[in-house]
């Protein structure tokens, strides 16, 4: 399970299990794996099996979710001139209507801000019809799209079918799900060139999102912000509690309680300094280890004020990282790989040199890791960071493709080699 902690959380917050005992989930499967579902219905059921409510689980192709709850409004609420002319509704008691306001980027070309959705759904329980519902995407009263989804035939159940029709059934439809995403970038395309619709770029994402899945280096550079954070509460004299929830990580590793010694050893009565770190994207890994020698408390505030996280109470960022710079180490005092691979990616940073003095060359990240990690983990951490650097020369900052370039790149050098020696080898058994 992805990082619940933004919309999902709020949402389990406002529901009890005991009004909502039973749930029913219209979703696609994966398929050898793969599957891309841009919308999830949860239908939510009292005790008495009466639809109360919707989760509507969307997802954009950026690998961004969001989760919204909706109530029923108690009657089929619409404009009857935008329905489908295909539908051919059960009766207004078994059909859920809700409006909400659009906060969640999904299509390039409507504007995430003054837009609103209108859903109409059967119940699936009780209509004859169960898959029968439609989305409308209202803006200044008018209408802007209609998707619609329903079933065409019976409902098929997979354990009353033979070996031979499970196959047929998979052989029809497994591919659907594969195509969808590849579809939706085709159209998108088509109409773009044909419209000459305008695209919005892709917002900031709202706390409530759910960010996309982190990358392997944004996930190694992350265990290196998250053991920075934890040894600055650790080494602090005050009684600081950090809550630090990370993006795009699995659902048991986001969140983390960290507590300064004192605020282990204190009553609890005693109140301390509660701060509150959440990233609101993955990328926030990758620009930290980016930015320039500031103190991480410059970096956390500059990086807050473009929406890369947010911070509760920043203005307790000074106590946290007051005693930063009496720990920096020297270069001098690295090996000599090392040194080289830090002289480099200050450079990268400043796009200069890198200063003799080691305190004006390093970031406060790099010195946690010189300070206070293994040789195995600072080599780990300088060959991430000097790939994020090269890649942005190299391969357009596409990392996994400047991993390939290296790879071939090293291929091309053995087959060099090879050939030379056997060039070599060729003219010695002439000459003999």
């Amino acid at each position: 399970m992805l990082d619940y902690t933004g919309s999902f959380v709020s949402i389990c917050i406002r529901l009890k299990d005991e009004d909502y005992p039973y749930v029913l989930l219209l979703t696609a499967p994966k398929v050898l794996g793969h599957v891309f579902n841009p919308v999830s219905f949860w239908y939510l059921y009292s005790i008495n099996k009466t639809l109360a409510a919707v989760i509507l689980e969307v997802n954009n192709n950026f690998g961004e979710r969001h989760m919204y709850l909706l109530l029923s409004t108690g009657s089929t609420s619409g404009d009857t001139s935008v329905a489908d002319p295909a539908d051919q509704p059960c009766h207004t008691l078994n059909r859920f209507s809700s409006t909400w306001s659009k906060d969640f980027h999904v299509s390039p070309f409507n504007p995430r801000e003054g837009m609103a959705y209108t859903l109409t759904t059967a119940d699936p329980l009780r209509c004859e019809r169960p898959i029968d519902s439609r989305i409308v995407l209202v803006a200044s009263n008018r209408v802007r799209l209609i998707a619609s989804i329903r079933a065409t035939g019976p409902a098929i159940r997979p354990a009353a079918l033979s070996a031979y029709q499970r196959s047929q059934l998979i052989l029809s439809w497994g591919w659907v799900g594969a195509l969808t995403e590849p579809r939706i970038y085709f159209q998108a395309a088509m109409l773009h060139v044909q419209r000459k619709l305008r695209v919005w770029s892709l917002p900031v994402p709202l706390e409530k999102t759910i960010s996309r899945r982190a990358n392997r280096l944004e996930r190694s550079l992350e265990y290196f912000v998250r053991g920075y954070l934890r040894h600055r509460v650790e080494n602090t004299d005050g009684s600081f509690t950090v809550r630090y929830s990370a993006a795009g990580l699995f659902a048991n590793d986001a969140v983390e309680i960290m507590q300064s010694p004192l605020a282990r050893a204190v009553s609890s009565k005693c109140p301390d300094k509660a701060v509150g770190f959440r990233v609101l994207r993955p990328d926030f890994y990758t620009s930290f280890v980016e930015s320039q020698a500031l103190t991480a408390e410059e970096v956390f505030k500059l990086l807050a004020g473009h929406d890369f996280l947010r911070v509760s109470r920043i203005n307790m960022l000074r106590d946290l990282f007051c005693d930063e710079s009496g720990s920096f180490p020297e270069l001098a005092k690295l090996s000599r790989p090392g040194c080289l691979a830090f002289r480099i990616i200050a450079w990268f940073r400043k796009g200069r040199p890198a200063a003799s003095a080691g305190l004006l060359s390093l970031s406060a990240l790099d010195c946690y890791v010189l300070t206070s990690c293994s040789p195995t983990e600072q080599r780990h951490y300088w060959l991430q960071v000097m790939k994020l650097f090269l890649s942005r020369y190299f391969a357009f900052g596409h990392v996994p493709l400047f991993e390939v370039e290296v790879l071939v790149a090293l291929l091309a050098v053995g087959w060099g080699l090879l050939a030379t020696l056997s060039l070599v080898y060729s003219s010695d058994d002439s000459t003999i």
